[in-house]
């Protein structure tokens, strides 16, 4: 039986990256094949929002935030330790900015050691030393693992020296497509952490274009983060108050998919996005802008959402209002919401993503 560290920032977090981590964790625990468990650099919370399976453990580096190069040694020295006493057979890293404290362990030990990359290429989100972490990776792991087939390509095309495989496993769907009799309320739906990355204050400028002529409608932003107080001040300040509500973090989102007619995503960027995925499963009308990577693999424009290019605000603003303003064309985009989705279903990821598991650990150390 091989044992398969996932090392992660915060295992306890509430994203799309922690939950599709522990989703994938469960699926290999379950086959009875791997012992897998969970290393965070540090945890905000001693259990973890998602489930987790009973048998998957999960422990943290460090008891505070830790960052920058003065931690680098610190945190290598206990990411190695930790991964000896756990006698670790392969370390999966959710953030390839997190090769570089893994394949430091590498240097030492012949642990094995996939890059699973959350973020497309072309992005290095606030984090200066992602471009070299990438580029250690294309030589010195044994896999890179990337969220699209656009993304597998700028790697293998970006990367100037490559010594290992580049893969692309999607993100598995895991909700099933609910009917819901609640369809209907005229309730605009969108996710994620409130930081810059998601776009939220461009969500905003929609909904200023949008909202005021319907005021019979609402538009929930759910999630959490550091950009919470400017999003409501700009909520504030452009009369949107009555209209636009941030709960927070939920613990029945489902609920929230179900009552919604469409969902609205203005990420800058994104790797695979999950709430898109969720929201299809719900059988919800999509509006997306077309970042580089994700939604153009999930979207069909025209037949279960929009795609809309280059950040146009007012482009949206038209194809939100265009979905506001015709039940049935919600109804159209409703009941082809999960074409397109086949490579996302669970099944898919049993032949292609655990198949690539299996392959990768039988090698031998």
């Amino acid at each position: 039986m091989k044992n398969i560290c996932f090392f992660i920032n915060d295992i306890t977090n509430t994203g799309g990256t922690e939950r599709v981590s522990i989703m994938i964790a469960n699926m290999l625990e379950d086959t009875g094949l791997f012992r897998v468990f969970f290393l965070s650099l540090h945890e905000h919370d001693s259990d973890t929002y998602f489930h987790l399976s009973k048998t998957i453990k999960h422990a943290q580096l460090f008891e505070e935030n830790v960052h920058g190069l003065s931690s680098f040694p610190g945190i290598c020295c206990r990411l190695r330790k930790a991964l000896k006493a756990n006698r670790a057979d392969v370390i999966i890293d959710v953030d390839g900015i997190l090769d570089l404290y893994a394949l430091s362990a590498k240097l030492f030990d012949s642990i094995k050691v996939i890059s699973w990359e959350h973020f497309n290429f072309h992005q290095n989100p606030t984090v200066p030393y992602r471009k070299i972490s990438r580029r250690w990776a294309g030589i010195a792991a044994d896999a890179i693992v990337t969220l699209t087939d656009a993304d597998k390509q700028m790697y293998e095309n970006g990367l100037k020296v490559l010594r290992c495989p580049v893969v692309s496993i999607p993100n598995p769907l895991v909700c099933e497509y609910n009917k819901s009799d609640t369809r209907g309320k005229k309730i605009i739906l969108s996710a994620g952490r409130l930081t810059e990355q998601k776009g939220f204050d461009l969500l905003i400028q929609v909904a200023k274009e949008v909202l005021p002529k319907h005021p019979d409608w609402k538009w929930i932003i759910l999630g959490e983060g550091e950009d919470r107080a400017r999003l409501e001040n700009l909520i504030e300040f452009d009369g949107l108050t009555g209209q636009m509500s941030l709960p927070g973090k939920v613990s029945n989102i489902n609920d929230y998919y179900d009552e919604a007619s469409l969902y609205v995503m203005t990420s800058r960027y994104e790797g695979l996005p999950m709430v898109l995925l969720e929201a299809k499963a719900h059988g919800l009308p999509i509006v997306s802008f077309d970042c580089e990577t994700g939604p153009s693999e999930m979207i069909l424009d025209g037949v279960n959402g929009f795609l809309v290019k280059d950040f146009n605000v007012s482009a949206m603003s038209v194809k939100v209002e265009k979905l506001i303003s015709d039940s049935n064309l919600r109804k159209a985009f409703s009941e082809h919401a999960l074409d397109g989705t086949q490579k996302f279903l669970p099944e898919m990821f049993y032949t292609s993503g655990l198949s690539f598991y299996l392959q990768f650990n039988s090698r031998k150390r």
